[in-house]
């Protein structure tokens, strides 16, 4: 299966359009080495819909103990993690037990691509609540990397012939001008509590 990288603001755009009270389910396949998107798609979350996050780790649960919990976790969203040691059976019995994780709140599981490729061939019902919404945890291209960041400065630098001391001075002391460069210049210094 091949899956085009999607940044978490667009799975939470897919989140925010699920009726409430009605569960909705997607999967978020991550590379193993990565960080888990917990606090991004918590942030965003916020930011976006104004929803709340509850995680669960099954790493050392049974299918029987995941849908137990489920209902049990604060949020309406859910993300269920560490499936990463679970074996063929335990995704057969979730599916077998699928119905039971329809309790309102919107169903997030991330897996590596390994265990995507078990859990989608080991869950076939499961598989059909998910439909299209299977996502490749992918960059936002609206973020600077960090190198790009460092360019736009020096730019900002040589162009106003001014220091980042200086401007975060002047900021701090209500004398910087309240051009638009400017306040990209504290943004991009990661002090936009200056910006006024």
């Amino acid at each position: 299966m091949r899956l085009r990288p999607t940044p978490i603001f667009e799975v939470v755009r897919l989140i925010d359009l699920q009726p409430q009270g009605e569960t909705g389910f997607c999967m978020l396949v991550t590379l193993p080495s990565a960080a888990g998107p917990f606090n991004e798609l918590r942030d965003e979350l916020d930011v976006q819909a104004g929803k709340s996050l509850g995680a669960l780790d099954v790493h050392d649960l049974t299918a029987a103990e995941l849908v137990e919990q489920v209902p049990a976790k604060q949020g309406s969203v859910i993300l269920i993690h560490g499936f990463e040691t679970w074996h063929d059976a335990q995704f057969v019995s979730l599916d077998v037990n699928r119905s039971r994780l329809e309790t309102g709140a919107f169903m997030v599981f991330t897996v590596d691509p390994r265990a995507a490729g078990r859990f989608l061939n080991h869950a076939p019902n499961i598989r059909s609540f998910l439909g299209a919404n299977i996502f490749a945890i992918g960059p936002d291209p609206s973020l600077m990397t960090p190198e790009e960041v460092d360019e736009r400065l020096s730019q900002l630098r040589i162009h106003y012939g001014l220091s980042d001391a200086t401007v975060t001075e002047r900021a701090a002391n209500g004398n910087l001008p309240p051009e638009p460069h400017f306040v990209e210049w504290l943004v991009l210094l990661g002090r936009s509590e200056l910006v006024r």
